[in-house]
C-alpha cells in the first residue's frame, strides 16, 4: 500500500491494519538483510497482512516454481521511516519496498541514488500502455509527479494494484432509478419516490481519526470543480482554505450533510462509525438511497447483511460530474506500489514479474482488489465494475489529507466535523485552517 505510514491514512484507517510489525516469510527462512548481487533470493518489506499477505504469496508461487528464486517478505508498516533511517545511517535495506509517498523525500531518495529507475529494467512501452495511463503519466506529460513515483521523466514505482475512491453506493432493490451523470441531478433525486427517507447516509467516525470518511466526500468534489494542478497545489500548502474555490467545495460538501438530505442528521453522521454508515440502505424501509465511499466498502455489506451480493443486490456508479467536463477524468484513489533499492538479478526478475498480466491477474482472481494492469479480468462485480470507472480516469489524484503535514491532517479532518455539526462555522473554520496551514507547511 502507497500511503503515509509514519502517521494515519484514510486507507490504512478503512482497512483496519494490525500491529506495527509482522515478520512473515514465504519460500523459505525470513531475512532481513541486503541481498546485494543476489540472483537466487529477494528482501522484500510489504504493508499487507491478513487476506492481502495470502494473495501475494498466491501471486508468488508461479515465480518462484519458474526460477527458484526465493522471496523473503517482511511485513512492514513503518517502512518509510526505517528506509530513511537507512539511507541516512548506510544501513542494509531489503531489496524490495514500498516507495515513500512523501514528494519532497521522494526526490531526495532519487537524488541520493536510493531508489532504481523502472528504466533501467523494464520494457516500459509495454508497462505504460499496459497500465492505467492515471497510474503512469503526470498530468499535462509533467516530467515529474512524485504522487505517482515520476521524477526527472523517470518512474520509481512500479504500479501493482489501485483502488477507487468516490463512489456512490445504493441497494439495488430500492434505488432503480437511473444513474446521475451530474451532481446537480444527484442532489435533484427526491428519496421519497423510491421509499427511502434521505438521499445520503454518512458516517464520519473513526476513533481518533474520525473525519477522514468526510476528507474523502470533499476530496472527491474539489478534484472535479477544479483541474489537478489547483487541487495539488492545495494539497502541497499553496492554495489557501479560504480560497474561493476551496469554500465552494465545502459549501457543496455541505449540500450532501445538510439536515434534509443526510440520514439521522447532523449528529448520526457525526457518531456512525463508517463501517456501519450504509446500513440503514439496506433496512425496511430503506434509511437513504446512497452512500459514498470507496472501493472496499462492499465487505462491510456483505459481513452486516449475510447473503446480499454485490451486483445483486448492491451496486454503485462512478462520481458525478461537478459541471466542469474537463476535470471529470480526475479520479480519487490509492494505490500499492514496489520499488527497488538494490539493483540485483533476482529484484529484477521479480520486478519485471510483478509487471505482467499474468501476475496481476492472480490478485484480481483472490479478490479485494484492482490490479493495474487495463485488461485484467474480474469475476467480482464490484471490481469489474471499478475497473471499468479506472479505465476512464485521466488524473489520478491522491486523498489529499493523507498527503499533507500531520497537524494539518488532523486540523483538515476535525474541520469538516466542525462545518457538518455547525455550517454556520464555515468561515472561522476555513480562516483557522489557513493558520494551521501557514505553520503547518512552514514546519514540514
Amino acid at each position: 500500500m502507497s500511503e503515509v505510514f509514519s502517521r494515519l491514512s484514510s486507507r490504512a484507517i478503512a482497512l483496519s491494519l494490525g500491529a506495527l510489525l509482522l515478520v512473515a516469510a514465504c519460500g523459505g527462512g525470513s531475512s532481513n538483510n541486503s541481498s546485494s548481487g543476489n540472483a537466487t533470493s529477494v528482501t522484500q518489506w510489504v504493508a499487507w497482512g491478513g487476506a492481502e499477505l495470502q494473495a501475494y504469496r498466491d501471486v508468488l508461487k508461479p515465480f518462484t516454481a519458474s526460477t527458484g528464486i526465493t522471496v523473503h517478505i517482511t511485513t512492514n508498516r513503518d517502512s518509510t521511516n526505517q528506509i530513511a533511517n537507512g539511507i541516512i545511517s548506510g544501513t542494509d535495506l531489503p531489496d524490495l519496498a514500498p516507495s515513500t509517498t512523501d514528494p519532497i523525500q521522494l526526490k531526495d531518495w532519487v537524488t541520493k541514488g536510493a531508489l532504481k529507475p523502472l528504466e533501467s529494467f523494464l520494457d516500459m512501452s509495454a508497462y505504460t500502455s499496459g497500465t492505467y495511463p492515471a497510474l503512469t503519466t503526470a498530468p499535462g506529460g509533467a516530467a515529474d509527479d512524485p504522487y505517482i513515483g515520476i521524477i526527472g521523466g523517470k518512474h520509481y514505482m512500479l504500479m501493482i494494484k489501485t483502488q477507487v475512491k468516490g463512489l456512490i453506493w445504493y441497494n439495488k432493490k430500492v434505488f432503480t432509478g437511473t444513474a446521475p451523470t451530474t451532481f446537480d441531478q444527484l442532489l435533484a433525486i427526491n428519496p421519497s419516490q423510491y421509499g427511502a427517507q434521505k438521499l445520503f447516509c454518512a458516517g464520519f467516525e473513526s476513533g481518533t481519526a474520525s473525519g477522514w470518511p468526510a476528507s474523502d466526500q470533499i476530496d472527491n468534489i474539489i478534484m472535479r470543480q477544479n483541474d489537478a494542478a489547483f487541487y495539488t497545489s492545495w494539497i502541497q500548502g499553496k492554495v489557501k482554505f479560504t480560497d474561493p474555490q476551496i469554500k465552494l467545495g465545502y459549501q457543496t460538501f455541505l449540500k450532501e450533510v445538510s439536515a434534509a438530505n443526510v440520514y439521522g442528521g447532523s449528529n448520526t453522521a457525526l457518531t456512525t462509525n463508517f463501517g456501519k454508515a450504509g446500513d440503514p440502505m439496506f433496512k425496511t424501509p430503506a434509511g437513504c438511497l446512497f452512500l459514498e465511499q470507496a472501493t472496499f466498502i462492499s465487505a462491510f455489506f456483505t459481513q452486516d447483511f449475510p447473503g446480499t451480493k454485490a451486483g445483486t443486490d448492491f451496486d454503485f456508479f462512478g462520481h458525478p460530474s461537478m459541471g466542469s467536463a474537463a476535470n471529470d477524468g480526475n479520479l480519487n484513489g490509492f494505490y500499492d506500489n514496489v520499488a527497488m533499492y538494490n539493483d540485483t538479478p533476482a529484484a529484477r526478475k521479480l520486478m519485471q514479474y510483478l509487471a505482467t498480466a499474468p501476475a496481476q491477474q492472480i490478485w484480481a482472481n483472490d479478490g479485494g482488489t484492482l490490479g493495474a494492469i487495463k485488461t485484467l479480468t474480474y469475476t467480482d462485480p464490484v471490481f469489474k465494475r471499478a475497473a471499468e470507472v479506472a479505465n476512464t480516469a485521466k488524473n489520478l489524484l491522491v486523498t489529499a489529507g493523507d498527503f499533507m503535514p500531520s497537524d494539518m491532517q488532523a486540523a483538515f479532518w476535525k474541520s469538516l466535523l466542525d462545518v457538518t455539526k455547525d455550517p454556520s462555522s464555515l468561515n472561522a473554520v476555513l480562516a483557522h485552517l489557513d493558520q494551521v496551514q501557514a505553520a503547518a507547511y512552514k514546519a514540514s
